[in-house]
């Protein structure tokens, strides 16, 4: 027994040494990848060895770029600085959840990653035009400096918030001017703006018209009205801001060469009164990518020519309880690209059903001639005559996708594709084998949206194709 025992002694520590070195190993394996490397041949990898903001206002913190951080080797690295060149950058960064300017030995597991995160924001340097803000990120491991150049354009602007325009107000060229929530131009004040300007207004933020109106682009020097965000994707976003709203008793407004973008609704139109004369004239704009409507009138008198109404999320065009309009050399499409289209492109009604369950109702008086209506519905235009008042139309040389047997006739092409070069890239220029050519009716307009002439015998839409 003893003999037993003793051979039971002397092999268990024998196990015991054999499992110990199973262990050392495991141990002695992980110590290797955990241990920090002091070699200064070691470089890390990265995502992107630019980060590009685009143009950024000042005083508006940017949105967040990301940049990857790869340590491809079998120990761990430790980073001793990850800071900007320039002590005072407009950059910051987030390591590891935690934000600053400069970061000292941050470590990075042997075949591992991290994320850093940048954001800009930029001082006002009182500049008309965009400037460079430029730096450099840069990773000191073991010695080895790395840089990853950080690039953007800086934007100084004039900036509105919750305003009220009581007086005549002109804006101009140069820096561009930034609206938060909301501003209105009071009753009896006109804004004019000149060629050039641009608008950029921030989510949720409309201009409000009680008075007037004066948008005087040039085929030159269009100007702009869209969303103050327009880095990576929110450059084709709709519905980043509300849109140019007319209230009751606005009147002799005017839109030439100004192009409105990527808002809710580009013009709501609510001016109901007495005469027919035009209480917004729409000239050689553009008008595309809302998430509601390109133009909604109620009750009111408007006048449109030459212009471009594109995608939306519901009615592209809508005329809607009465009003007058004339509409002459216009393109209007909605192919719904990024919606769920269930509404026609363009429709007239002589009634509108309010929330409360009662009713507006007005005459339409209607001119339509040599304007596209076309998209994916069957039916892209709907009159609708419903309360009995009068409904004059006259339709002339249109373009118009529809199976409403109304439409025949009158010089009126129906279902026959315009044939537009690429309506997916904002493109609504027709083919040269376009059933829209020389197909229109002499109006005396003699230029196009783009300013050129126009022949005696013009293309229906808003182009004329050289």
């Amino acid at each position: 027994m003893s003999i037993i025992h003793g051979l039971a002694f002397r092999v268990f520590p024998l196990k015991n040494i054999l499992l110990g070195g199973i262990i050392a190993s495991v141990i002695s394996c992980s110590f290797t990848a955990e241990e920090i490397s002091t070699d200064p041949a070691i470089k890390l990898r990265f995502s992107a060895d630019t980060i590009f903001f685009d143009t950024i206002f000042s005083e508006i913190p940017s949105i967040s770029r990301r940049l990857k951080v790869y340590n491809d080797y079998n120990q761990t690295v430790r980073i001793a600085k990850i800071e900007f060149n320039n002590p005072n950058s407009p950059y910051s960064l987030t390591v590891n959840g935690i934000q600053g300017t400069a970061f000292n030995n941050t470590q990075l597991l042997a075949n591992d990653s991290m994320l850093v995160f940048l954001e800009a924001n930029i001082s006002d340097r009182d500049s008309l035009s965009p400037y460079v803000v430029e730096d450099q990120l840069k990773f000191i491991t073991n010695g080895n400096q790395q840089e990853i150049s950080v690039f953007s354009w800086g934007q100084d602007a004039n900036y509105l918030k919750d305003s009220i325009l009581a007086s005549n107000t002109t804006w101009q060229a140069g820096k561009p001017y930034v609206i938060f929530d909301n501003i209105l131009i009071d009753s009896l004040c006109t804004l004019n703006i000149g060629p050039g300007a641009r608008i950029f207004s921030h989510p949720g933020s409309n201009i409000y018209v009680k008075g007037s109106i004066k948008v005087n682009g040039t085929r030159e020097n269009r100007i702009i009205f869209m969303n103050d965000r327009f880095d990576g994707n929110y450059a084709n976003s709709p519905g980043q801001w509300g849109g140019i709203v007319f209230l009751e008793g606005s009147k002799n407004n005017l839109f030439q060469y100004a192009d409105i973008r990527n808002g809710q609704i580009g013009i709501w139109l609510g001016t109901p009164d007495k005469d027919t004369l035009a209480d917004l004239v729409l000239e050689n704009s553009i008008i595309e990518n809302m998430s509601e409507s390109a133009v909604l009138a109620f009750t009111a008198d408007l006048e449109m020519t030459n212009c471009l109404l594109d995608n939306t999320g519901q009615l592209t065009f809508g005329g809607l309880a009465g009003g007058n309009y004339i509409l002459k050399h216009n393109t209007i499409a909605n192919y719904a690209f990024g919606f769920f289209k269930s509404q026609p492109a363009v429709a007239i009604t002589d009634q509108l059903e309010l929330s409360d369950g009662t009713n507006l109702a007005a005459p339409v008086s209607l001119i339509m001639q040599n304007n596209i209506v076309w998209g994916i519905s069957n039916d892209e235009i709907s009159l609708l005559n419903e309360s009995g008042n009068d409904f004059t139309i006259d339709m002339l040389n249109n373009l118009l996708k529809t199976n409403d047997p109304a439409f025949v006739g009158f010089n009126n092409i129906t279902n026959q594709d315009p044939q537009f070069t690429n309506p997916g890239n904002f493109d609504y220029l027709p083919e040269t084998s376009s059933p829209a050519i020389d197909a229109g009716a002499s109006l005396n307009i003699f230029i196009d949206l783009r300013g050129n002439a126009r022949s005696n015998t013009p293309d229906i839409g808003a182009y004329e194709i050289q």
